[in-house]
């Protein structure tokens, strides 16, 4: 399955998500992001989504 890249600002690193544990959201500016969890604290982390990581939520 494909992952998606975060950052954990508790954890400061960079964490891989896949796919299938992301949700896509809207923002108030009308941006798509992504929405996941992070396995290690339990701390939720968005993305403003690029073109290709929207690509791979469709």
């Amino acid at each position: 399955m494909p992952t998606i890249k975060f950052y954990s600002v508790k954890s400061r690193k960079t964490v891989e998500i896949d796919v299938s544990n992301v949700k896509k959201v809207t923002l108030k500016n009308g941006r798509p992001a992504a929405e996941a969890v992070d396995p290690d604290t339990g701390t939720k982390m968005f993305k403003i989504l690029s073109a290709a990581d929207a690509a791979l939520l469709k």
